[in-house]
């Protein structure tokens, strides 16, 4: 069966870096081919966020024109909708902290919130995955898949490809199994082992002389009680060094570019959830029929 995605909005990178950056790249200018690589990813970030707003859309109409069982409305209702406004709330607040351009250093307050926000994004990508696998299981699964331990029911697992009615959904998202894989990478140590960080700034051997400066002039102001100086003083601290946009689970481990990672991790989410909601309008249509 064929699945047509529905929405335009782009969630891919690789389009849009054809498309806003790569025409205006120069070779050996570093600072104008970072302008326009910063370009490509703020459209993407554009993207992502109107698609996810889109997929939300849709499946609240699919509410109101499937007979969905009671099972699957549930899944659909508190899993799949709750999961879509977590991620998209977790994506605009890391993105208004840390847009692609952002050099500064992220104060303590600022790399809190965006490693609260990457860890949930990335848990909840993959618990969306498992709502949608859930809300075709219930709608259209038989009752020995049903009835399977939670642990084996997945869009991606054998145990829900080798269901005839599911079948069709697990085949047509058979390009994304690779994905699938490689994004477990970054979400299974955030959900079991260490969570995934933001590094506030990077320091050059000049950076950490600049920053033991301002550690001596705030301890000589403590020492004089010049108190009014102290929020100059420690701005100027946090300001020392610049802010590399990579994230990392381990400090022993590979550091990951968090643009276009993280935008094309939810944009992959997005598609198959196009997919799926799709199937669900498609086989929802011709189960209201024959009611």
């Amino acid at each position: 069966m064929p699945f047509n995605e529905f929405g335009f909005q782009e969630v891919e990178y690789q389009k849009l870096y054809r498309q806003f950056a790569a025409p205006f790249l120069i070779e050996g200018n570093v600072e104008n081919n970072l302008y326009f690589i910063h370009e490509a990813q703020q459209n993407h970030i554009y993207g992502v966020n109107n698609a996810l707003l889109e997929l939300t859309g849709h499946a609240l109409t699919l509410l109101s024109r499937i007979a969905f069982k009671p099972e699957a409305s549930h899944f659909l209702r508190f899993g799949v909708m709750r999961r879509l406004r977590m991620i998209d709330s977790s994506f605009k607040s890391f993105q208004a902290v840390v847009p692609p351009n952002r050099t500064v250093p992220l104060s303590q307050e600022q790399s809190d919130r965006v490693c609260r926000d990457l860890n949930a994004i990335y848990i909840d990508l993959l618990g969306l995955l498992d709502n949608y696998a859930w809300v075709a299981v219930h709608q259209h699964g038989s009752a020995a898949t049903k009835a399977k331990n939670a642990l084996s029911i997945g869009l991606f697992k054998q145990d829900f490809a080798v269901d005839p009615s599911l079948k069709p959904i697990a085949d047509a998202l058979q390009p994304f199994s690779d994905w699938e894989r490689d994004v477990k990478t970054r979400r299974n140590p955030a959900a079991h082992r260490m969570p995934l960080y933001v590094p506030p700034a990077a320091l050059t051997p000049e950076d950490v002389v600049e920053f033991e400066r301002f550690e001596g002039l705030i301890s000589q102001a403590l020492h004089a009680q010049e108190f009014e100086k102290m929020d100059a003083l420690r701005e100027g601290r946090r300001r020392v060094g610049t802010l590399i946009p990579k994230f990392l689970h381990d400090p022993g481990e590979p550091v990951i570019d968090i643009y276009p990672t993280v935008p094309e991790d939810i944009g992959q989410a997005v598609r198959i959830g196009r997919i799926v909601q799709t199937f669900l309008l498609e086989t929802g249509a011709t189960a209201a029929q024959l009611r």
